[in-house]
């Protein structure tokens, strides 16, 4: 089968698709697939070094491009190598993967859409035309601009042969966009590292202390710097943290200056640490340093840095939002909050890093819990979803 894969996020890109583009490139090939990438690329980057980098075809669109044009581009590309394809697998709904799904519906050609969240949403989010959370949303009204989003999010959506999404509350949410549910496949995220030792734990609690020459409790979070994430919230808290805890920020994006300054105007450059974008590997070695996770974010649709952040025997507090709760019992391998609840954030992170006996129980029970996130089920059932798209009907 021929696939082609849409992503707008593709190493040197770093992220949730950037990770997860390559590594089920490489196993539907392994599978016998004929698989190709349309993948974005930051302004400058050398696609020359791609072909020596990956074991199938990978086709740029530059994200330095003004948008008309690089949507255009984006499109030529298609035309180039999605012609013949059997299924088409999109990678959300930026710019050039709605051309993508526009191309495959003006075509016939079947394709599965990958959506992780409700792009209207966070559009609104973004531009601060609404503060209400994304269940709200669903709903309400919120002028034209934002009405013309959620309408080609809707639109795009319903005309897909298939929908992944990582949790069944994104799977219910979709439902409400007229989807139809037998078109939508829930498939979890995977846990692609193997659970971290006690001894590899504590090499990293050491190079990490070193590194940022800290010697108190870490608590850590990984997220891109968008507002929905909530990490203003959490810098103000920090005070209200056990005494010498450094909360560690692991991330980039469009609110990293905004957070900067408001670590600079309340005093809190010596708790906390903005790392910016770090390999996966080093994000591994906080989060097997971290003697505490948190994500105090309005909505996750199955995290997967939750998932890594269990295998590296991080104890977890997690906001009770989306597929927060499908993955955290709370008291049980975890703890859950409310989104934004000083107290509750605060008492989280005074009781993981002050009640040993809790952390270690949460901690032994979530490494048990996420094994059952495999890779390999992840797999197949994402292959299963493509050979089904490909046989079916062709999206009306």
């Amino acid at each position: 089968m021929r696939i082609v894969i849409v992503s707008n996020l593709f190493p040197p890109d770093i992220g949730g698709p950037a990770t997860y583009v390559p590594r089920i490139a490489q196993e539907l090939q392994a599978r016998g697939h004929l698989v190709s990438v349309v993948g974005g690329s930051p302004p400058g980057h050398d696609s020359r070094t791609d072909r020596a980098a990956w074991p199938f075809p990978v086709h740029r669109v530059s994200r330095g491009l003004p948008l008309p044009i690089r949507l255009l581009v984006a499109l030529w590309v298609l035309l180039r190598t999605a012609w013949r394809a059997d299924c088409l697998y999109v990678q959300g709904l930026s710019g050039p993967e709605m051309v993508a799904v526009m191309f495959a519906w003006v075509l016939r050609r079947p394709v599965v859409l990958k959506t992780v969240g409700d792009n209207a949403w966070e559009y609104a989010i973004r531009l601060q035309l609404t503060d209400d959370g994304i269940v709200e949303f669903q709903t309400g009204s919120y002028g034209w601009q934002v009405s013309v989003v959620r309408a080609m999010v809707r639109w795009f959506a319903r005309r897909v042969t298939r929908l992944i999404v990582p949790s069944h509350f994104l799977g219910g949410l979709v439902q409400g966009w007229g989807v139809d549910r037998t078109s939508v496949r829930v498939v979890t995220n995977a846990l692609t590292t193997r659970v971290a030792s006690g001894a590899e734990r504590m090499q990293a609690r050491s190079t990490v202390k070193y590194e940022l020459g800290r010697s108190g409790p870490f608590i850590v979070t990984v997220a891109r710097l968008y507002p929905w994430k909530n990490l203003d919230v959490m810098i103000r808290l920090v005070p209200k943290f056990p005494p010498l805890a450094t909360l560690v920020i692991i991330g980039d994006g469009p609110e990293r200056k905004r957070l900067e300054m408001i670590v600079q105007r309340e005093g809190l450059s010596r708790r906390v640490v903005l790392t910016g974008g770090i390999s996966h590997a080093d994000t591994q070695r906080y989060l097997m340093a971290a003697d505490a996770f948190v994500l105090n974010t309005r909505y996750e649709g199955l995290s997967h840095v939750l998932l890594e952040a269990m295998g590296a025997g991080a104890p977890s507090a997690v906001s009770n939002v989306g597929g927060n709760p499908e993955v955290i019992r709370n008291e049980e391998n975890g703890l859950l909050f409310e989104v934004d609840d000083r107290t509750g954030i605060a008492h989280a992170m005074a009781r993981l890093l002050g009640d040993c006996e809790l952390s270690e129980r949460v901690r032994r029970q979530a490494a048990v819990d996420v094994k059952s996130y495999r890779w390999t089920v992840l797999v197949e059932q994402t292959a299963r979803t493509l050979e089904e798209a490909a046989g079916a009907r062709r999206p009306a």
